[in-house]
């Protein structure tokens, strides 16, 4: 079968002919009908830099979605057939975390003060992902899905859902106000989930550079949208918002500038959620978070859970999901989506072996 592979840890990726695998007894084979290329795909598809804990050789991929096609144990054959998306975090179960139902910080009860990748995310990082003709996956982690919900939308589950985690994390509800900073595939999911929330404002920041994605934020059902690079980001919202200051805000860039912006951007109370992964540290202005009793969040991945209530929004069309696919490619064009990805031509690429 063909599959993308990451041999090295260099830039690049390789177009493989592998082995299908063979199920073990508690694993099934998905046939693989889509899968979604993420930010973190492209990071190591640049290179492995802040990714020295992912194996190689790897077949990557860990949004992806297909059908069952065989089981490894007869107590499985109910699965048979069945669509499914697939859970990329296989967690232990055991340690303090899952027992709390964190299964995405579960690190199998070993050093958890360390805030590391959590070593349950397996597939498409520590095991093989999907991004080829088959894979095999837990019998635990496929989640079977509603005919209502297209297969190309399920290929990117797990991106929207970590979105739909952020909300959770929030605790969001209608005539709110919120801030989605960066129109990158995350964010814009997460608009898409906002847009059935009822919210007052929700205004999405970006640079000019990001011109296309904005206007897809519009359609996608933000109010506003504020120019970062042309006007000061924190004195638009101020204005926005009659100098009150947003609910909630969602960092998505990463940029380490835009966290001290979601601080600045809250109103007092406030809530700052941050989504996107800095590659600097930055000095957050702690005085402003105590006067202005400002909750800052991380969100990190999904979990079971998670995924379950965004296969239910996705299924519900209430949610423009769709909206977010730029680009449907065969797995043999796979650096294409790549390098559309890098370039910021595309929003979600779904490939389809």
């Amino acid at each position: 079968m063909k599959a993308v592979v990451k041999k090295h840890r260099g830039r690049g990726i390789d177009i493989s002919d592998v082995d299908i695998p063979i199920c073990k007894k508690d694993e099934v084979l998905v046939k693989v009908e889509a899968a979604s290329i993420c930010g973190s795909d492209l990071h190591m598809y640049e290179g492995m830099d802040a990714y020295e804990w992912v194996s190689t050789p790897v077949i990557l991929g860990h949004e992806f979605a297909g059908t069952v096609v065989d089981v490894g144990n007869t107590e499985n054959q109910y699965l048979l057939h069945k669509r499914v998306v697939i859970n990329p975090y296989v967690p232990c179960g055991q340690c303090r975390n899952c027992k709390r139902g964190n299964t995405n910080l579960c690190d199998y009860g070993q050093n958890s003060i360390n805030k590391t990748p959590a070593k349950s995310l397996r597939y498409g990082f520590r095991e093989n992902g999907g991004m080829a003709e088959y894979a095999v996956v837990h019998y635990k982690n496929v989640l079977p899905i509603p005919d209502e919900l297209s297969i190309d939308v399920a290929g990117m589950i797990e991106a929207i859902a970590i979105g739909v985690h952020a909300i959770e994390r929030a605790n969001i509800l209608p005539g709110d106000t919120a801030v989605v900073i960066g129109p990158g595939p995350i964010g814009l999911s997460l608009v898409s989930s906002l847009s059935n929330y009822g919210l007052e404002r929700l205004i999405v920041t970006g640079l000019r550079k990001d011109e296309n994605r904005l206007r897809l934020a519009k359609e996608l059902g933000a109010t506003d949208i504020v120019y970062a690079d042309e006007i000061n980001d924190v004195e638009a919202i101020s204005e926005l918002t009659n100098g009150n200051g947003v609910d909630y805000v969602f960092e998505t860039s990463g940029f380490h500038q835009s966290l001290i912006s979601g601080v600045r951007m809250c109103i007092k109370g406030g809530e700052v959620l941050l989504v996107g992964i800095s590659t600097r540290k930055t000095d957050l202005p702690s005085n402003e978070i105590v006067r202005g009793e400002v909750t800052v969040r991380g969100v990190y991945g999904v979990t079971e859970k998670t995924l379950q209530r965004t296969i239910v929004m996705a299924a519900s069309s209430k949610y423009p999901y769709e909206k977010l696919i730029s680009h449907l490619l065969p797995l043999e064009r796979a650096v294409e989506g790549f390098e559309a990805g890098l370039k910021k031509e595309a929003v979600k690429v779904i490939l389809k072996p």
